[in-house]
């Protein structure tokens, strides 16, 4: 049976299709931590310094680099997935008390907020190359991804627009990172690599001194950095000519195929070419594309969403492969340039958070992050294969004390939301982060800090401050 086929048989019968992905869960807990080069199909990089090293004096630790995995695993002699996707009409919800708050004037940050952006600050300036214009995505690693690279210019704009950095220093800066942008080699000559030096500039990783310069690229790193360049086109009108030079040399339509994005892989000499994303994801970093002028009308998504309960509330999940369900898009994009509310289920997971400290006591805040032990980067779901709450690794094997608390979405959630649970949010943050000079990843559920240090974690906590002073509304007009 073909993928397509067995996705629209699975659409109908809905009692089999709970037993699929029940069996399809238990056979992928069996997957190595180290075996993620099959399983991957158009995902980021993220990596850190090994568990017991000083997370300050990291310099070239042995570092392990991981990606998302948004897109079906490649299979040898696999048909090409051409399957495309659609937004639904409605995303229903259920009864919900969370309101995502706004304010008319600007709000001026406390004694505690500024703590936190100076440590927030350090991690950009310690992890910068001026040669390059690039941020290491992981302290001690020199190596960035697209979507790493839009951290880095969002964390830039952040402390510029909050005071802490000299527009003057801003623009040189941005400047040099544009400039290698424009020039960096491209995979095929056609997008970015998923990798390259932060020292050089060059591709890094696999099949990075081949002629193909890498191994392919990732529509949703590039989707989430044109987002970034948009705002920076906002901030800084005067570097817009840089961008477009970029724009223009890339060649985004390869990237958007059917009405949907499509990542490329270059995988034992032969390149596959898939539709890459799933429900969340795929929308945040659709609208990077679309801010750059293409049309993305997911025309099939909504045969592959379906509504799950989980505590009461409902939530849509996406039935095909490697269903990644995580609450950093929602956040994301809340805060960059005010989702849609047809699709963004920030609310909902929001209200799913608050009520599981109501009935346990315990803090969560449920996200993609890197880790400070192995597997070194997590995908902490709040459902996955049947299975609300759960953690696992790339290649989908279940972590063991796996982190509960992400002090990015954490944070995201507490300047989104107003509330006691909001408030308990910031606390928790402000608190893992008392110890380090930069903002650690979060929490373990045996309470032990995640303490990988990292570019994406340090970036949302500036912009999500950014977003706070200017009151509460996005970063993007």
């Amino acid at each position: 049976m073909s993928q397509i086929a067995l996705a629209q048989f699975l659409h109908r019968h809905t009692q089999y299709k709970t037993l699929f992905l029940s069996l399809t869960a238990f056979f992928t807990s069996f997957a190595s931590y180290g075996d993620e080069e099959v399983s991957f199909y158009g995902q980021r990089g993220v990596s850190t310094a090994e568990e017991g090293e000083s997370v300050e004096s990291a310099t070239a630790p042995k570092t392990q680099y991981y990606r998302r995995v948004i897109a079906p695993p490649i299979v040898e002699n696999a048909k090409e997935n051409n399957v495309t996707d659609t937004i639904p009409e409605e995303v229903h919800v259920g009864h919900l008390q969370s309101i995502i708050v706004k304010n008319d004037d600007p709000i001026v940050l406390s004694r505690n907020e500024r703590l936190l952006a100076k440590k927030a600050e350090h991690y950009i300036q310690r992890n910068f190359h001026k040669e390059t214009g690039l941020w290491n995505s992981v302290q001690g690693y020199s190596h960035t991804t697209m979507w790493d690279v839009a951290s880095g210019i969002a964390a830039t704009l952040a402390l510029e627009a909050l005071g802490m950095k000299e527009t003057e220093q801003v623009h040189y800066e941005l400047e040099k990172t544009l400039a290698t942008l424009s020039s960096f080699p491209l995979y095929k000559g056609s997008l970015p690599n998923r990798e390259y030096s932060t020292k050089t500039g060059l591709p890094s990783g696999r099949l990075s001194d081949s002629k193909s310069n890498g191994n392919g690229w990732s529509a949703l790193d590039i989707g989430r950095l044109l987002i970034w360049l948009k705002i920076l086109e906002q901030q800084h009108p005067e570097l817009s000519p840089s961008v477009k030079e970029i724009v223009t040399r890339w060649d985004l339509s390869r990237a958007v195929h059917n009405g949907t994005l499509f990542g490329a892989k270059l995988y034992k000499n032969r390149e596959y070419y898939r539709q890459e994303g799933r429900n969340g994801y795929l929308q945040y970093a659709a609208e990077g594309f679309k801010m750059y002028g293409y049309e993305l009308p997911f025309p099939d998504l909504e045969d592959y969403l379906e509504t799950i309960e989980i505590q009461g509330i409902d939530i849509q999940i996406d039935s095909r492969n490697v269903p990644f369900l995580t609450s950093d898009p929602y956040v994301l994009a809340s805060i960059e340039y005010q989702s849609d509310p047809s699709w963004s289920q920030l609310v909902p997971f929001y209200e799913l958070h608050k009520q599981k400290w109501e009935q346990t006591g315990i803090i969560t805040a449920y996200a993609e992050d890197a880790m400070s032990k192995n597997p070194w980067f997590a995908y902490n779901n709040i459902y996955y294969y049947g299975k609300p709450w759960t953690s696992v690794s790339p290649s989908g094997k279940t972590i063991e004390n796996p982190q509960v608390l992400s002090n990015k979405v954490g944070f995201g959630f507490s300047v989104l939301f107003d509330d006691e649970f909001s408030d308990l949010l910031y606390q928790e943050v402000l608190g893992s982060s008392l110890k380090f000079r930069s903002i650690p990843a979060g929490k373990y559920s045996n309470g032990g800090i995640n303490s990988s240090l990292n570019i994406n974690t340090n970036s949302l906590i500036l912009v999500g401050l950014w977003y706070k002073s200017k009151g509460r509304t996005p970063i993007l007009n």
